[in-house]
């Protein structure tokens, strides 16, 4: 019998100068790129390491070595970032945000990108 559970948990979102200060300083994070070359994406962050949106939680054990796991996808209103640290948050990998912005506000922005 399926039976309803409601979790009551949060996941914490920076702005792009709150991740530009962290590359600036080089601090013991990883930053993770959902989007890889889906839909035809050709860029991600410059120094972010591409971890498709399905394959995040498999690679979890990876991500949990450094002190905080950035994870940014499109835009915004774009979920698949917020699911990604959700899922991790729920497997007690600590210390997981998201870059809201994405890459598609980065790039408006003429910020340090590579491509994919």
């Amino acid at each position: 019998m399926p039976y309803h559970i409601e979790l009551n948990t949060s996941v914490e979102c920076i702005d792009k100068d709150e991740l530009l200060e962290r590359i600036r300083n080089g601090s013991g994070f990883v930053l993770v790129d959902t989007i890889g070359k889906y839909d035809g994406n050709r860029f991600k962050i410059k120094g972010a390491r591409t971890v498709p949106y399905p394959d995040v939680i498999d690679r979890r054990h990876e991500l949990a070595a450094f002190d905080e796991i950035i994870i940014y996808c499109r835009h915004k209103e774009c979920k698949a970032s917020k699911k990604a640290a959700l899922g991790l948050k729920l497997l007690n990998v600590p210390n997981v945000k998201v870059y809201e912005g994405g890459i598609d506000e980065w790039t408006a922005c003429g910020l340090p990108m590579e491509e994919e």
